[in-house]
């Protein structure tokens, strides 16, 4: 996977919705373009992704 294609569906997810970014929405989208890395390699990548945004994370991953 690209990084354009990382961050056009991140993006996309911000976009949405104005308020904290999902990590299970997050990895989900990842997921559907081919990200094959552990959910928690997974859930680092969507919070530093909106981290670097300024915008808060809501932890709604189930285990």
């Amino acid at each position: 996977m690209t990084t354009d294609q990382f961050e056009r569906v991140l993006g996309a997810l911000l976009d949405a919705d104005p308020g904290p970014m999902s990590i299970a929405a997050g990895i989900a989208a990842l997921r559907a373009i081919g990200f094959e890395e552990t959910d928690g390699d997974l859930q680092s990548l969507v919070g530093t992704f909106a981290a670097e945004r300024g915008r808060a994370i809501r932890f709604d991953l189930r285990s």
